[in-house]
């Protein structure tokens, strides 16, 4: 992993080729990983980039600065758009773990460098599937290399992840990747969906690039469903955009608004981390 960091570094002449390299692995990257990545830099005494160095050690801080344990996620490739990470064990152990189906944002984030966000979920109680959706179109064309369009990508996961394999089943997500994280949950009959900030089927419309696509299966799968999973909704107590979104959410089905005393930015996720909650927060809506 360090040669390739290396052979990626000597391509970047630019602060912004760095920040996208930088971005592109916290998109990415397991706890473990970024840890080995740092540790192999500094064992090997390199000289990196004034942008690399401070990186690395952004990173550390983040990660291992409180002196908390690394979580053991173990990170492997599912399809282009999808990533599974889950600690070594056997289906036993995967019993007594929840699987969390995790939609990103636009940026490909839960609000937040993975690793960070995966520093915060025992590894012996989750196993997450990261999907993302790179043309930043509320997943309705689908999640790369399981479908053309989101009700085949679900069927797809359904297959791949196989829910009933695991002790409970939910879905996660952040902004732009609210409403398949419902929708998902809907579908496939997951205990709960957790959307944090998320978009709404009014946000389709008001979008250049979606305005023209169809939300109505995502009616059609609430109506079909004969159990509808706990909804959370999570927003800032002053950011109104994202308030105004739980509410249009929970017109259209079921849920519970969680509303974060105090926040006023859409990234509620790393305001609550910043100020020493992630951990209570986390625990509250995914256990």
């Amino acid at each position: 992993m360090v040669d390739a960091y290396l052979a990626k570094l000597a391509l970047c002449t630019t602060p912004n080729q760095f920040n996208r390299l930088h971005i592109a692995l916290e998109s990415l990257l397991a706890p473990a990983e970024i840890c080995a990545l740092i540790d192999g830099v500094r064992e090997r005494s390199l000289a990196v980039p004034p942008a690399s160095v401070y990186w690395l050690g952004q990173m550390d801080t983040l990660l291992r600065g409180d002196g908390r344990r690394v979580q053991g996620y173990v990170r492997h490739a599912i399809a282009q758009g999808a990533s599974a990470y889950a600690a070594p064990g056997d289906d036993r152990a995967r019993m007594g773990r929840t699987l969390v189906l995790a939609f990103t944002g636009d940026a490909g984030r839960l609000m937040m460098p993975i690793s960070l966000f995966l520093q915060h979920c025992p590894a012996d109680r989750y196993e997450f599937v990261l999907l993302t959706d790179q043309t930043r179109s509320f997943f309705l064309p689908g999640i790369t290399g399981l479908g053309n369009d989101f009700p085949t990508s679900i069927a797809r996961l359904r297959d791949l992840c196989a829910p009933s394999r695991f002790g409970r089943a939910i879905s996660f997500g952040t902004s732009a990747g609210g409403l398949a994280t419902v929708w998902a949950a809907v579908a496939l009959g997951l205990a709960r969906a957790v959307s944090v900030g998320g978009v709404t089927p009014a946000e389709v419309t008001e979008r250049d690039r979606t305005k023209h696509m169809s939300t109505e299966a995502f009616d059609d799968a609430i109506r079909r469903a004969t159990r509808l999973p706990e909804v959370l909704l999570v927003a800032g107590e002053r950011h109104e955009r994202d308030q105004g979104k739980a509410l249009t959410m929970s017109a259209l089905l079921p849920a519970t608004t969680i509303t974060v005393p105090g926040a006023e930015n859409h990234n509620v996720l790393f305001d609550v981390w910043k100020a020493g909650g992630l951990d209570d927060l986390l625990d509250r809506l995914l256990a």
